[in-house]
This record gives C-alpha cells, structure tokens and sequence, in this order.
C-alpha cells in the first residue's frame, strides 16, 4: 500500500499480519523497517514488494526498531540480499546472540522460537544517523519499552516522519495514543515515562507504528497525547517536585 511518494507498507494489518513493514524508496535503493518474524511474512513482503514494482530496487539498510522477535526475526534473511542491519546500541546484542529471553514477546516464561542470529552491521545512539541516498533518517532514543527502542525521523516532501516501532500505537481513527505493550521482560515503565515525556513536545507530521493504525496527520497531537494517557494511567505527577 503506498502512503505517500516513496513510503510504501509492504506488511501490516492491511494484509492481514499484526507487523507493519513499512519501504522507503531513495535514489540508491530501499530502507526496510523492521522485518517481522517468518519466513511466510518475509514472502509476503518481497510480492507485496512486487506488486508496488519495488523488487527492482536493491534493500540497502533494514532499520529495526527494536529486539522483540516479531520485528527482528526476517533480518538475517534480508542482510543475505545485501541489507545492511541497523539497530539500537543497547538491543543490538540481542539481534546478534539470539538471547531467546530477550527478543521473544511472551514474559516471564518466553516461549523457544527458532531464530536465527544476525550481525549488525550499524548500532546506532540517539543523535546517530543513517544516510540512504538522498534521504537521511535521524535516530532518537526511547528506551522503556525496551533497554535499546528508537525512533527513526525522516523528512520528506515537507513533512516529518517518524518510525515509533512499539514505543507509540495510534488509537484508532487517530484519536489519541495508546502506550506500547508492557509484556516484555526489561520492560521499564519508569524509563518509559522519561521516553514518553521526551518526545511529546517532538514535531511531527506523520506516525508510522510497529502495529496498527498509521497517522497521517497531525503527529504532533498523537505524540503529545501519549504523554497525557501515561499520567492517567500510570498516575505519574506532571512535574517532578524537589
């Protein structure tokens, strides 16, 4: 499904599949985000892909938004194509070594998956960035949902992007924001709020979620109301006293 020139969804729940994968075209080849899990999904992505005429294209970077399985575990599959993996510094181990308590989503008794490990190629900290032909996809850190979750900005034709993987969710028909799943087992709520927090005063055009609905307007207000759903949730005072 193609969402604006250039920025194509090759994975999600248009297609019936729980894990947005979203395609970047640059003048030098694709930028993949995030992977998903199977073999039977990374198919899914390379018709989908060629429905949208991008096989044509080489995948230059696949950029995982973090280490849980369902986003990571197709990377070795498109690094063998050529990709060149990209990852949070402080989940990066996880992509490499195949720590199954780290990268499965079912805390505290993960469940063994069969995943391949893969090498990272790029791990990358706040204020990093990736350049990819003629684009340039700015990386922020927002741990809490995981030690290494980020953010990818991207700007394009005017607008600002953001990749959010699991740290954001779009409430449906962009009415607000939920908060990403608490399952995970270095889960940290705490740290979450700072991330939470952080990017609510972000500017943003257009959210692009590991999962279900997408915002094309008006990011700005979706970020911001994240915040505003973690203090009445969470019940976190808005200013931290002395």
């Amino acid at each position: 499904m193609q969402i604006m020139n250039n920025v194509y969804q090759v994975l999600g729940g248009a297609y019936a599949n729980i894990a947005n994968i979203f395609a970047v075209k640059t003048d030098n080849g694709l930028v993949l985000i995030d992977s998903a899990e199977t073999e039977e999904e990374y198919k899914q992505i390379l018709e989908n892909m060629r429905y949208w005429g991008l096989e044509k294209y080489p995948i230059s970077y696949v950029l995982l938004s973090h280490k849980h399985l369902n986003h990571i575990g197709n990377a070795y599959r498109f690094r063998e194509m050529g990709a060149k993996i990209v990852a949070g510094v402080r989940d990066a181990d996880a992509v490499e070594k195949g720590i199954i308590t780290e990268i499965c989503d079912y805390a505290p008794f993960p469940k063994k998956k069969q995943y391949v490990p893969c090498p990272v190629d790029i791990k990358v900290k706040d204020g990093d960035s990736i350049k990819a032909g003629n684009l340039c996809f700015e990386v922020t850190e927002v741990p809490g949902h995981t030690d290494g979750s980020v953010f990818y900005r991207l700007e394009l034709e005017g607008k600002v992007i953001y990749f959010t993987g699991d740290v954001l969710n779009v409430a449906p028909d962009c009415t607000g924001a939920t908060l990403g799943w608490e399952g995970g087992i270095d889960y940290n709520r705490d740290i979450f709020f700072d991330s939470i927090r952080r990017f609510s005063k972000f500017e943003c055009d257009i959210i692009l979620p590991g999962h279900y609905q997408l915002c094309l307007q008006d990011g700005s207000r979706i970020m911001n109301d994240a915040y505003r759903a973690a203090l009445e949730e969470w019940r976190q005072p808005s200013v931290v006293m002395e």
